[in-house]
């Protein structure tokens, strides 16, 4: 298992509230299985709130997101981590070990 920092959405999910409700963001730690990661890609969306100065955490303007997305049985999750999709698919893979022809 591999040690990632997730920004956490905690913004009220009232629908009435939905317009003007204030985003509220924090960071956590996950810790992620890599035999079940499916899918790593780029999320763009918190780099530019992060540039806007709405994400509300203390990171430089200049980090990248990147969302996982875990397949465990039949239950698929995501979670939004800091740092971007090369870094971390090679953190992720690290650990693998490959078979050598010989």
């Amino acid at each position: 298992m591999i040690r990632f920092v997730e920004i956490l959405n905690r913004t009220d999910k009232n629908p009435r509230m939905e317009r003007v409700a204030v985003p509220q963001f924090e960071l956590g730690e996950v810790w992620i299985n890599e035999k079940y990661v499916v899918n790593v890609r780029e999320h763009t969306g918190y780099s530019s709130l992060l540039k806007e100065g709405r994400l509300g955490v203390s990171l430089d303007t200049s980090h990248r997101f990147t969302t996982i997305t875990l397949n465990e049985g039949g239950r698929s999750s995501s979670h939004t981590v800091v740092g971007d999709p090369m870094t971390v698919a090679n953190k992720l893979s690290r650990d693998r070990g490959q078979l050598l022809k010989g």
